[in-house]
């Protein structure tokens, strides 16, 4: 080891510790190289080499100092990724720390985004230019397409002149003012995601452990991202589970719901309540109002608070301007296929409503009816369970009135069939019933088209249960027997009205009063057949009468027997008859259609869709066949009463 001599001027203290004091006060090179410039030239000798050795040293320390600075950025940065904070401050850090650390102008992270086929800035430090903080280049350019590339560090010292790589957006470079640029890769497994980098806006070379500290920082900058992407996904799986939690729980709270519904619903009709319970147990359940509505909309129950209900009740049907008739209409259209649960919101003309179709077999019985705000989907599938129980009871209901049409058709025909077989078994059966023979009656007979006689025997069947009689058919005839509380003409006239608004066809109904017994209903039963037979000739389809409101039609089929009305017919307009019999003629439809019009040649021709030449015709015929006085007053009339006795009788 070099020995240290003594400064003869200085007690051992001179260069020797003027070195020592430069060392400890970190000083500069340029400090070094005074220090020998002014020390004695005997002294040079020895001196000059432990300078070197204490530069040495100084260098040393330097590097030891600047790699505990990286360590520790590098420790502070680990720290950030184990606290999970937020990506976007961890890369800002990250980016700080580049351009600190390596002491250059600027430092910027860049991603790649596959989907969009570019790279874009994510994170910057010491921009200036709002165009570089937001630049974007495609894939594969510029110095970061070639880091990406070969997924290793690059260096360039003046950018603009470096022909390595593909050069885009060299303005908004240019702008910025930088000029040497070192980019490294962002590496997740084998693929490069971005490019971390630093650089300068003078050219300047940057160092191995620069790059090192570099690589490092961008390594972190990777992890962040990945533990970020890995937050995220685990995040989303996270909030996917609970959503799928909650619908499970939601779905399992509407499955017992719907479940203790269904189980009140079924005790109900086991316990053989009505409708109107329903109606009110579900009102209870769904927090609504409720309405039950028949296949032609009218109402069979409603309940709860909404005011519609009242006005449902009230007019037997809901109002046609609401919402509640618009989801009824459109659940109950009729193809089967095609009905589903309607939802309608609140207008004008009221509150919101749902509606789902009370079906079975195909058939649309009538509509559920839930008004109230917009429901869950779990209202809406307790409203079709609901529809489908209410369906049974439709069914169930049916059932019994087929069953007591039956027995009522079964009385009705034996009592106006075979009354002496077994009078005082009539008179049981009848009792039963709830049916007094001994006490008057009105008796009706109804008559529409043949499709619709079965629909109009249900809706008697409902009129003479609500009156306290039966109903059942006859001989192609709805028959009715109900106590005798009204004039016979008003009932007549009622069940004409209710028959064709149930139906939605005309339904023609005569009636006539029975005074009491098992006779007087079967009289009273032929009365009410001719009366209606009557009604039909006179063209009064739809209404309801007595033959006392018949005028002399009335009285000419009441006095008069069969026999001597058809020899009455004969001797009137027989020829005309005969005629029409032999060769297939229209001379009797002529004659009533002549009659209709008031004896007017022109408008009948039109109703007959012939010349009036050929009525001329027609009329010379009937002449010669009836004789000239034909259309005589007298014997006019009673070629008009002929006609209509025989529409009513037919052939004898």
């Amino acid at each position: 080891m070099q020995q240290i001599p003594p400064h003869p001027g200085n007690g051992g203290a001179g260069p020797a510790g003027e070195l020592l004091r430069l060392l400890r006060a970190d000083a500069g090179p340029d400090r070094y190289a005074a220090l020998l410039d002014h020390c004695a030239p005997a002294d040079r000798s020895w001196l000059a080499p432990l300078v070197d050795d204490a530069l040495q040293v100084r260098a040393r320390l330097e590097e030891q100092s600047r790699h505990e600075t990286e360590l520790a950025a590098l420790y502070e940065t680990a720290g950030d990724l184990s606290s999970l904070r937020d990506l976007e401050a961890v890369l800002r850090a990250i980016v700080h720390r580049a351009r600190a650390l390596l002491g250059t102008d600027v430092a910027y992270l860049m991603l790649n985004n596959d989907r969009r086929g570019d790279t874009y800035m994510r994170v910057t430090d010491g921009i200036r230019t709002d165009a570089f903080k937001h630049n974007s280049l495609p894939l594969g350019s510029g110095l970061g397409g070639l880091v990406a590339k070969h997924a290793v560090p690059y260096h360039t010292a003046d950018y603009f002149e470096d022909t390595r790589f593909e050069h885009v957006r060299d303005d908004v470079v240019r702008a910025e003012g930088l000029i040497s640029v070192q980019g490294v890769p962002l590496v997740r497994g084998e693929q490069v995601i971005g490019v971390l980098f630093a650089a300068n806006r003078r050219s300047r070379p940057f160092a191995d452990h620069e790059v090192a500290l570099l690589v490092s920082l961008a390594n972190h900058a990777a992890i962040a991202i990945e533990n970020a992407t890995l937050f995220q996904d685990v995040r989303r799986a996270v909030d996917e589970l609970t959503r799928a939690n909650t619908v499970i729980q939601a779905h399992s709270a509407s499955i017992e719901r719907a479940a203790a519904l269904h189980e009140r619903l079924i005790g109900i009709v086991l316990d053989g309540a009505g409708l109107p319970v329903v109606a009110a147990t579900l009102a209870d359940v769904l927090g609504g109002s409720i309405l039950v509505l028949d296949a032609r909309r009218s109402t069979l129950a409603a309940a709860g608070p909404d005011p519609l209900v009242d006005q449902a009740r009230a007019a037997g049907a809901l109002p046609e301007d609401s919402p509640a008739a618009q989801a009824a209409r459109e659940a109950g259209v009729p193809s089967a296929e095609a009905r589903r649960t309607r939802w309608v919101p609140a207008g004008d003309g009221g509150p919101a409503a749902c509606a789902t179709p009370i079906v079975a077999g195909g058939e649309a019985m009538g509509v559920l009816l839930l008004v109230r705000d917009e429901p869950e989907a779990a209202d809406i599938h307790a409203l079709e369970s609901a529809a489908l129980v209410t369906a049974l009871m439709f069914l169930s209901e049916r059932a019994v009135a087929e069953a007591e049409h039956r027995l009522h058709g079964e009385l009705l025909e034996d009592l106006l069939g075979n009354p002496h077989r077994d009078t005082e078994g009539l008179r049981r059966r009848a009792t039963l019933m709830g049916i007094t023979l001994s006490r008057p009656h009105t008796v009706l007979a109804a008559r529409c088209g043949g499709p619709h006689r079965r629909q109009a025997a249900d809706a008697a069947a409902s009129y003479a249960a609500r009156a306290g009689g039966l109903a059942g058919e006859y001989r192609g005839d709805v028959v009715v027997l109900v106590p005798a509380d009204s004039a016979p003409a008003d009932v007549a006239r009622t069940l004409a009205e209710q028959l064709t608004h149930s139906v939605g066809v005309p339904v023609t109904v005569g009636a006539a009063a029975a005074g009491g017994g098992a006779r007087s209903v079967i009289e009273a039963h032929r009365d009410a057949s001719r009366c209606l037979d009557v009604l039909l000739a006179l063209d009064r389809e739809g209404e309801g009468a007595t033959s006392d409101e018949l005028g002399i039609y009335g009285l000419l089929f009441h006095q008069t027997g069969r026999d001597e009305l058809h020899r009455f017919v004969g001797r009137t307009i027989g020829p005309v008859l005969d005629h029409d019999a032999r060769r297939g003629g229209e001379l009797a439809h002529t004659l009533m259609t002549y009659f209709a019009n008031d004896a007017n040649f022109t408008r009948t021709a039109a109703a007959l869709y012939i010349h009036i030449n050929t009525l001329y015709q027609r009329v010379e015929r009937i002449t010669a066949l009836l004789g000239p006085q034909w259309r005589h007053a007298d014997q006019i009339l009673q070629v008009h009463l002929a006609l209509k006795v025989y529409a009513v009788l037919g052939a004898p």
